[in-house]
């Protein structure tokens, strides 16, 4: 996995998938996504319908949400459409499931992989059991072969999804992602960073079918909880405050209205100013990292003692708006690689959700 890796083996891989997430490879897994906007629509329309079209008790989103995110991932990721809450039977959900239910021992299982990897590897650590990655070994491979054979031949294909994308980037060795640096934007401000130049001793321009694999689960397990909890958070804040719900409705359906189309596309997205400022509040107060941790690559000698900020202490004053005082998907070079996927995700979502209902908030004991 690209997160677990460093040096030359972080640079080629990141060299070989930072193509996929451009904003024009987005647009072309665009329909994907929008497809699964539809069946959340769908399962909320059947869950007001059982009420003869009222509502008779309060709806819990995070179901039909987290729905919604998974059935993009598995779309995006491996091309198959499923209906996560409807198709429980399904292999791919069914593992999907085992892969993010996390127990105890999983969890001491994590910590000693990132903490000690040396020790995980002496005692072959594995994050997740032989059953589940065995399942997704076999469908990637699947999947590979397959997808080689479009790529290879270059037939033109409608419904684009990570895995070929990624082919296609290392089919084509000699395209801007293998020569010179990596440019790309910082999670906040848009400001261009470069990568160190990539040169050919240190980048061999593809991955192995293991490494193929891992970055598909990765791209499971990492877009999941972070985007499915941000869009959650994000529609309970709104409900919460109606002020603000009405406002970003009316800034939807105008900006709608204007152009004289209901098309959703990547590029509508981002002309919709006020639901940028929505989504980046609660980001702002509810962050999705706990903590972003960095390690040298040689040694360095710091001035001082290094201090833990509570992200409390810096976020949350309101006196300061600072829009370096929170960094949601990271910065620099090991910036989250899945944050314009992730995005894109959320506002699909939210465009149509506010579009089509109007959200009550519930009294709840807990809330972060």
């Amino acid at each position: 996995m690209i997160s677990l890796q460093r040096d030359s083996d972080w640079k080629r891989i990141r060299t070989v998938i930072s193509p996929t997430f451009t904003i024009g490879k987005l647009k072309r897994m665009t329909l994907l996504i929008v497809e699964c906007v539809d069946t959340m629509n769908d399962n909320i329309d059947k869950i007001i319908a059982k009420g003869n079209g009222k509502l008779t008790a309060p709806v819990d989103m995070k179901p039909v949400i987290g729905a919604y995110i998974m059935e993009s991932i598995i779309q995006v990721a491996f091309g198959r459409k499923v209906s996560f809450l409807d198709d429980t039977k399904n292999p791919i959900i069914e593992n999907c499931r085992k892969m993010l239910s996390r127990g105890f021992v999983s969890n001491i299982r994590i910590a000693i992989i990132l903490m000690t990897p040396k020790v995980a590897k002496m005692f072959k650590l594995t994050i997740f059991s032989k059953e589940i990655t065995e399942f997704f070994r076999n469908l990637t491979l699947k999947l590979i072969d397959d997808t080689k054979r479009v790529v290879e031949t270059g037939t033109p294909v409608k419904r684009v999804h990570f895995l070929h994308l990624m082919l296609e980037s290392m089919k084509a060795n000699n395209n801007e992602a293998m020569n010179g640096s990596e440019e790309y934007a910082d999670s906040k401000s848009g400001e261009k960073y470069e990568d160190i130049q990539a040169t050919d001793d240190m980048v061999d321009k593809s991955l192995s079918y293991d490494e193929l694999i891992a970055q598909c689960m990765v791209f499971l397990t990492g877009g999941y909880e972070s985007t499915a909890n941000t869009l959650s958070i994000c529609l309970y804040s709104i409900a919460k405050h109606p002020e603000v719900q009405q406002k970003l409705y009316e800034e939807i359906n105008k900006f709608f209205e204007q152009k004289k189309s209901s098309d959703k596309s990547s590029e509508t997205l981002y002309s919709l100013k006020y639901m940028d400022a929505v989504i980046d509040e609660t980001l702002r107060l509810f962050p999705v990292l706990m903590s972003l941790q960095r390690a040298p690559g040689e040694d360095y000698e710091l001035k001082g003692t290094g201090i833990t900020i509570k992200k409390d202490h810096v976020c949350l004053d309101r006196k300061v708006h600072n829009p370096y005082t929170y960094l949601p998907f990271g910065a620099g070079p090991r910036n989250c690689l899945g944050m314009r996927m992730a995005m894109l995700e959320i506002k699909l979502a939210l465009v149509n959700l506010v579009q089509r209902y109007v959200f009550h908030a519930t009294e709840i004991k807990v809330f972060p």
